[in-house]
């Protein structure tokens, strides 16, 4: 696919209103779909990666573009039968060259760089977006490339082989997420009210999912997926790591009770069951509640820092199952 390269005016390109980043955040808006709209869209799809990385946020791209004096990659535009131009790459560097313009940033923002494709086919058009996002520098998020797939191979009919030739990748890999992006939809979207964010952060614990291994797990053992998309939300597990151990959890029923009642940590400790010396076991309530509370006095304050920034720490966990046997306990003696 060849284009032309053109400075275009900005006010004359369209925005893209079937971006796949920001598809999401747009399916319930209700009321006219402005271009403000569009861009607040643009602006918290950047922000919403689940590891801090791919797409560049807009600050640092509206600095680099300050930096640079324009864009060093022209956008991408087809230009449709009725004579419309519209974006469908670059849309939020088409955005902030419009701010430019608008509120009188220091340069020419009046026109933009461009690529443009005449009367460019659908398929042709999906082909730019995922060269561009799904193997390029400018990644969409993994819940958004797989929506993306999904609708391609189930709505459009793109064939598998098609769609693996098109990202560069794995058959299975992209055959898992878009599998993680179907079960995703169907049992973790439903556990959210209409007005509450739909944590797409979460897409990760479904592509773990997909292991034979954990999903035989959780049949097994009495459950359903949509257990395990309650599981996500509530954070009784949390990473991939986490999904991993399913398996191991809830094929032992002790562990498996502790799971569902506190969480897989609580459930991992149960497996692991740390070592307790025979001084410790020997000690009376009184005493142990004597140095716990010597030792809680005398902690170093780097390690009180070091605790806050990571609150899944054992040592953290164990504290708080004390707190509750012990509030439970005197509560039975205030009686």
């Amino acid at each position: 696919m060849e284009g032309t390269q053109e400075n275009l005016p900005v006010d004359r390109v369209e925005l893209d209103r079937d971006n796949p980043r920001i598809r999401r955040f747009l399916e319930d808006y209700e009321g006219e779909l402005t271009d403000d709209r569009i861009a607040l869209a643009l602006d918290v799809a950047a922000d919403t990666g689940e590891d801090g990385m791919g797409a560049t946020s807009p600050e640092k791209l509206r600095n680099s573009i300050l930096a640079n004096k324009g864009i060093m990659q022209p956008i991408i535009v087809n230009r449709l039968a009725d004579g419309r131009l519209v974006c469908i790459e670059g849309n939020t560097r088409l955005w902030i060259y419009r701010d430019f313009d608008a509120t009188g940033v220091e340069g020419d923002w009046s026109r933009i760089p461009a690529i443009v494709h005449d009367g460019l086919e659908g398929f042709e058009v999906d082909a730019i977006r995922l060269q561009a996002h799904l193997v390029g520098p400018r990644a969409w998020d993994a819940y958004s490339k797989a929506k993306y797939q999904w609708e391609l191979h189930y709505k459009h009919l793109m064939p598998l082989d098609r769609l693996v030739d098109l990202c560069g990748g794995d058959r299975r890999d992209v055959q898992r997420s878009i599998n993680a992006y179907a079960d995703m939809e169907n049992h973790f979207r439903k556990l959210h009210e209409p007005e509450e964010p739909y944590l797409t952060q979460r897409f990760s614990g479904f592509v773990e999912l997909q292991s034979n291994k954990v999903k035989t797990a959780i049949l097994k053992a009495g459950f359903s997926l949509d257990d395990f998309a309650t599981w996500i939300k509530d954070e009784r597990i949390k990473g991939l790591a986490g999904v991993r151990q399913l398996p191991r959890v809830l094929s032992d029923r002790k562990a498996r009770d502790a799971f569902v009642k506190k969480g897989l940590k609580a459930a991992l400790d149960v497996l692991e069951k740390p070592e307790v010396n025979s001084t410790l076991r020997e000690a009376s309530i009184g005493q142990l509640a004597r140095i716990l509370t010597e030792k809680l006095e005398g902690l170093p304050w780097p390690e009180i820092q070091r605790l806050r920034a990571d609150p899944d720490d054992d040592m953290l966990r164990y504290l708080i199952d004390a707190q509750e046997s012990l509030t439970t306990f005197l509560a039975e003696l205030d009686k």
